[in-house]
């Protein structure tokens, strides 16, 4: 059989083409990985000179402040307003994404609710400081504390876990509500006895996401809830310091370049925790919804 002239001129062409792609799609796979390495390893390369058990668990010393001690209360202030939030966003986007899954009849409306959550998931968080400010310190009287804080926060994680919870449960194989519906059983049972363990790893993932983007914002909290220094355990009507926001302030006062490595590292240690916990709890679910 005569071979093809034109197939052996474009072979190299062919073999480099592919090695090329191949070679691209390794580079930007690696980056991937040596990107978050990277980061880390450059906090902790700056920030280890104070790194200690003190620096996690005293609060803030020195004059100015921050220059010695740790970040206790900062660590304690960014739990308090993430608890806030979650308490408030998380059931409230759940039980919007199963009302729209599963009880709004009209796409219509489906489609641009979602339209109107994907837009709210897109504002810059400035704006929704100034809100937060604007009606829950002001108008609403909370001034600054926590709970404002949270529930600026509560504001931001809504949308991202409602579209995450919602693209979970439209995941979920539509037979399964079919075969259920046409056997007598309520709605309600489904949603919570076949549809919820199969869309639990979704909905959290999505809340895990939105948690992570909320805890490392710091302009939200600065307008509703964050103070330079605070001695006492945070209460829902007093401000609060926060991770975030002690470590725009070692940076912008140039207070301690080493202290904010160092803050910058724990408040990623903890992202990173919190991930890693949800992605155990996500196989965990998917193993008992499957």
């Amino acid at each position: 059989m005569a071979s093809n002239p034109q197939w052996r001129l474009h072979q190299p062409r062919a073999l480099l083409a592919e090695r090329l792609f191949v070679a691209g799609a390794w580079i930007a796979g690696s980056m991937g990985f040596l990107l978050p390495v990277a980061i880390i390893g450059y906090l902790l390369v700056n920030g280890i000179g104070v790194l200690s058990w003190e620096f996690i668990s005293a609060p803030p010393r020195g004059y100015p402040l921050g220059l010695h001690g740790g970040i206790l209360p900062a660590i304690q202030g960014s739990l308090a307003v993430t608890m806030v939030a979650l308490g408030v966003a998380f059931p409230l986007a759940v039980a919007s994404a199963i009302y729209l899954a599963e009880y709004a009849e009209h796409p219509r409306f489906v489609a641009i609710m979602q339209f109107l959550a994907e837009c709210l998931a897109a504002v810059p968080a400035l704006l929704f400081g100034v809100l937060g400010y604007g009606l829950l310190v002001v108008q609403f009287g909370l001034g600054i504390s926590a709970l404002a804080g949270g529930l600026t926060l509560a504001m931001m994680m809504y949308p991202v876990i409602l579209i995450g919870s919602h693209a979970a449960l439209q995941s979920v194989d539509r037979s399964l509500r079919e075969s259920a519906l046409a056997m007598g059983v309520s709605r309600a049972y489904v949603i919570r006895r076949a549809l919820l363990p199969r869309a639990w790893p979704g909905i959290i993932a999505a809340t895990v996401l939105a948690g992570s983007h909320a805890v490392g914002s710091a302009v939200p909290v600065l307008f509703t809830a964050a103070v330079v220094q605070t001695r006492s355990a945070p209460s829902l009507d007093s401000p609060v310091m926060t991770l975030p926001t002690h470590l725009f302030y070692l940076v912008s006062e140039a207070v301690s370049f080493e202290h904010a490595y160092g803050t910058a590292f724990v408040l990623l240690v903890c992202l990173l925790f919190a991930n890693t916990c949800a992605l155990v709890l996500r196989r965990r679910l998917r193993m008992r919804g499957e």
